[in-house]
């Protein structure tokens, strides 16, 4: 999410998240001396039930109370536009998305620097961080994924690559669907990786299918499933599926590169922007979402808070069942004070050692994780 003058103001209403656990959680650390991630291992373990006790929704979540990664100022990086040293991550880190590979978690996340030369203030660049136990993490000590000298230039500077969804494919290659800005207009973007650390840039989602209509998207989550404890993409009716922006609009594609709009979106309104998880499950799709506002109007609980609904899975369209309040909110004073206040953003949902795991964005500034241990 963006701060002012781009944010857009809504009212919250009561969620269901309980505060607690170990007051022991640290910042990441930076890597001495990084190396590539190593090759994929298939999870063959079996997967927890995805239905708590209440019915279809998936939760309740514990926080954590302390971020799990935090700005910092040690991260330097020799900018390829500017040609010169920035400090890539010194003002926010937020917005991340997650994959588990060979037993560790990763995360791509949005770094802005301080650039208060340029008309935006500020550059978005992807950061890449590991972990073993999902809470403590190293960091990859420069950016993999950035604006440069290239084709997608236009797209990408000055505002840079930012809110980014991560989806594995069947061929266990990475597809990354970020958010580039320019200073002006947002543009779905499409990265791929082997490895998450070498990325190729394909451009904008819709540049082959629809050119006239590459402006103006943003946020993409991608159906995935889970089989074995991993989260691929999924293919329903031989086509992959995305929501993306904030009516949720469907798009499908057959290679996860190429996307073309299918006319058609879940909320015609807006005020739901494709969120953590898009999964697959026999009794629909579970989506989650950030939203501005709540319908019924309630208490006041944040600008941006994450709900549930479940969609029909041969109707990607119809809802079959909407939470009617927030599960994923603000309520520590790190996620009501930031660079954006009141402010929790989730693009990614990962399940790692009998736990699902809820990265995300807290007041624009921090990374925090809340946990179901189901």
């Amino acid at each position: 999410m963006k701060a002012n003058p781009r944010k857009r103001p809504g009212r919250l209403v009561t969620g269901m998240l309980v505060a607690g656990a170990a007051a022991w959680l640290t910042p990441g650390r930076v890597a001495a001396e990084p190396t590539a991630p190593t090759p994929a291992v298939r999870q063959e373990a079996a997967s927890p039930p995805l239905v708590n006790g209440r019915g279809w929704d998936m939760g309740p979540f514990v926080k954590h109370p302390l971020p799990i990664l935090s700005p910092t100022k040690d991260s330097k990086f020799r900018c390829p536009i500017r040609s010169q040293e920035v400090r890539w991550e010194a003002q926010n880190v937020y917005n991340p998305a997650a994959v588990v590979r060979q037993g560790k978690v990763y995360l791509l996340y949005r770094a802005d620097d301080f650039s208060p030369d340029l008309k935006w203030g500020r550059t978005c660049r992807i950061g890449l961080a590991w972990s073993e136990d999902g809470i403590h993490f190293t960091r990859h000590p420069a950016p993999v994924l950035y604006p440069d000298n290239d084709a997608w230039k236009e797209h990408e500077w000055e505002g840079g690559c930012e809110d980014l969804h991560l989806v594995e494919g069947e061929d266990g290659v990475y597809y990354l669907n970020y958010t580039t800005w320019n200073g002006q207009r947002d543009t779905l973007s499409i990265a791929s990786s082997p490895d998450l650390l070498h990325w190729t840039k394909h451009g904008p989602a819709f540049r082959k299918a629809a050119p006239n209509r590459v402006h103006g998207s943003r946020s993409g989550v991608v159906v995935s499933q889970l089989r074995h404890g991993r989260l691929t993409a999924a293919r329903i009716h031989g086509k992959y599926w995305m929501f993306y922006t904030h009516p949720c609009a469907l798009a499908w594609s057959d290679n996860l590169l190429d996307w073309t709009p299918a006319d058609k979106a879940v909320w015609p309104g807006g005020n739901h922007e494709a969120g953590a998880i898009a999964l697959l499950r026999d009794d629909g799709i579970l989506l989650m979402f950030n939203a501005s506002d709540w319908t019924p109007k309630v208490s006041s609980r944040g600008s941006w808070t994450l709900g549930q609904a479940l969609i029909n899975r041969t109707d990607l369209s119809a809802v079959l069942k909407h939470a009617d309040q927030p599960f994923l909110y603000p309520e520590l004073d790190w996620e009501k004070q930031g660079f954006t206040g009141l402010t929790t953003v989730a693009n990614t949902l990962v399940p790692f050692q009998g736990r699902w795991l809820l990265y995300y964005g807290a007041a624009d500034r921090v990374i925090g994780l809340a946990t179901w241990a189901n």
